[in-house]
């Protein structure tokens, strides 16, 4: 006897059934394919309510916050949308990328300015440290040793001399080394001999 193939025999309800189960997994990857656009998307709305909606394009309407989603336009009142978040393209992210480096770039160079001025302060004292005419006038008004203090001063008020101190240089030593070599005519002391430590070291001298 042949094997009935209607819906009352067995076999036949096995297909049945198969039939259903193929279209059922069909509906499914035709709902994750529309879903692709979202999950990919580059924007977000994100609603007061907690939710989060995805979409290759989001923008302003009628008061309205609108998105492209399962091949339409959905939209949401204002009132009901918390934020909007936007993905960076790959331009703006070298954009962000570049002023980065470019901000890196012009620190270093302030370090190196900045290095370089108060190595050559430092320079200067060690050349004048044992001239009489220091150990006589120091650091009084109108001589060339008083601007060299003042040229110290204005240098601890730059802003970028904050970042000397990770060095190991702080500014107040090479003002005091100038004042202790005042006070003792230019000969060594225990203080002179540290921050003399510190300078050279930080110089490589």
């Amino acid at each position: 006897m042949e094997p009935s193939f209607s819906s009352d025999g067995r076999i036949g309800g096995f297909f049945m059934k198969l039939a259903k189960f193929e279209r059922k997994g069909f509906l499914a990857l035709l709902f994750i394919f529309l879903m692709l656009p979202t999950l990919a998307g580059a924007d977000a709305i994100v609603l007061k309510n907690g939710n989060r909606i995805e979409a290759q394009k989001v923008w302003e309407e009628d008061g309205c916050i609108k998105c492209d989603q399962f091949g339409g336009v959905v939209g949401f009142p204002k009132r009901e949308v918390l934020r909007i978040e936007r993905e960076q393209s790959d331009e703006e992210l070298d954009g962000v990328q570049k002023n980065a480096l470019s901000a890196e770039k012009i620190n270093v160079n302030s370090e190196k300015a900045i290095l370089s001025e108060v190595r050559k302060l430092y320079l200067e004292l060690m050349s004048f440290k044992d001239d009489s005419l220091f150990h006589k006038v120091g650091f009084a008004s109108e001589n060339k040793y008083s601007k060299w203090l003042d040229r110290v001063g204005k240098l601890n008020e730059d802003s970028r001399s904050k970042g000397l101190l990770k060095k190991g240089i702080p500014l107040e030593d090479l003002r005091d080394l100038g004042l202790e070599y005042f006070k003792s005519g230019g000969k060594e002391t225990a203080f002179s001999r540290f921050a003399n430590g510190q300078f050279r070291k930080a110089f490589d001298l």
